[in-house]
């Protein structure tokens, strides 16, 4: 698993056109009408807490386009959307500082693109939402620092996405949630470190699954939910050291899913739930120090 790391840094560095502002930055970038094969850098490199924004939209079937976002300061927010059915695109974002905000949205049957984002700090908040039937997509999220926030969705019939997401420090959150008839997805949740949170739902006829999630620190917290009618998921949860909590809720008619629980070290605790007239499902949990 460590090798999704090394992924983020071979992640997408475009040379091409170049906007660089002094304080109080705003770039708008946008490509629509079919526009394919263009490349976009946006840098954005200030001192103290001035704001910095860019938005880079790829629009209206356009395709295979690269960006590639850095921002170095604080107080800094990046906005990506690629949406109406664009495919094959690669954006990779990277923030260095505090208060980074970085938000990307896949939507309206728009398949096969992907993003990388690198965030190195505090306070970072990191949000990725795939959606409207948009397959095929891969996402990566790497987060260095302490109180750090990552929120992915998956939602209305969006299937064979994969989701990577690294945490490296205190204080950290994950949330996944696949939801609204999303099939065969696969998330990978790492966090390293004390104090750290993990968050997945799997509901509303979503079917085949694939969620682990790995915590290698103290005091660590886990929470799987797989609902309404939600089939042969596979969940596997493993935490390692001490003070460990995992908690997994399947319910309301949710059949042939397989949870696996592993954690390693003292005071651990793992509650696991079945109700509904859900059928079929395969449990394992393994305590050991």
């Amino acid at each position: 698993m460590k090798k999704i790391v090394l992924l983020f840094a071979a992640v997408l560095f475009v040379a091409g056109t170049i906007m660089a502002q002094s304080e109080q930055n705003k770039s708008s970038v946008t490509i629509s009408e079919g526009s394919d094969n263009n490349d976009v850098t946006v840098t954005q490199d200030l001192d103290g807490d001035d704001l910095n924004v860019s938005d880079v939209d790829i629009l209206d079937h356009s395709d295979d386009n690269d960006v590639y976002i850095n921002q170095d300061g604080e107080d800094m927010r990046s906005d990506v959307s690629i949406t109406d059915h664009s495919d094959g695109n690669e954006v990779g974002v990277d923030q260095y500082g505090e208060g980074q905000d970085s938000d990307v949205d896949i939507d309206n049957g728009s398949d096969d693109n992907l993003v990388g984002v690198l965030q190195v700090g505090e306070d970072n908040e990191s949000d990725v939402s795939i959606a409207n039937g948009s397959d095929e997509n891969m996402v990566y999220l790497e987060q260095y620092g302490e109180d750090n926030n990552s929120d992915v969705d998956i939602a209305n019939g969006s299937g064979n996405n994969y989701v990577g997401t690294g945490q490296y420090g205190e204080d950290n959150e994950s949330d996944v949630s696949i939801l609204n008839g999303s099939d065969g997805n696969a998330v990978l949740t790492l966090q390293y470190g004390d104090d750290n949170e993990s968050s997945v739902d799997i509901y509303n006829d979503s079917n085949g699954n694939e969620v682990v999630t790995v915590q290698d620190g103290d005091d660590n917290d886990s929470d799987v939910e797989i609902g309404n009618e939600s089939n042969g998921n596979y969940v596997e949860t493993y935490q390692e050291d001490y003070n460990h909590e995992s908690d997994v809720l399947i319910y309301q008619h949710s059949d042939g899913n397989v949870i696996m629980v592993g954690q390693e070290g003292n005071y651990s605790t793992s509650d696991v739930e079945v109700s509904y007239g859900s059928d079929g499902n395969f449990i394992d949990v393994d305590q050991k120090k």
